[in-house]
């Protein structure tokens, strides 16, 4: 006996909905937000008391601003060109490199 020649069912892949975007954030506004949340924390909280303060904190916005700033951040840091914030907005540090002979 032959075997028959099983045919698959094609599926179609499922469309997901398009992805709703939250609001968007300029650079400025997301370095204003972390300069104001660095103003209120100058240090990392290590107390109990101190991490429920940041919390509530953070509990004040909106998560999809959250996102929005966390997304801004790492586009500038990571991907984007500086073309938008100032110079003066980037703290350097001195390099301690021992001159070359």
């Amino acid at each position: 006996m032959s075997k028959k020649s099983v045919r698959r069912k094609t599926t179609r892949k499922k469309t997901r909905p398009p992805r709703r975007r939250g609001p968007q954030v300029t650079s400025e506004e997301a370095l204003k937000f972390i300069r104001n949340m660095q103003k209120a924390f100058p240090k990392a909280p290590r107390t109990k008391k101190e991490k429920e303060r940041l919390r509530s904190y953070i509990a004040k916005f909106r998560t999809g601003l959250l996102k929005a700033v966390s997304e801004r951040v790492q586009s500038d840091l990571m991907v984007r060109r500086p073309e938008t914030i100032r110079p003066k907005d980037f703290k350097t540090r001195p390099t301690h490199k021992k001159p070359r002979r």
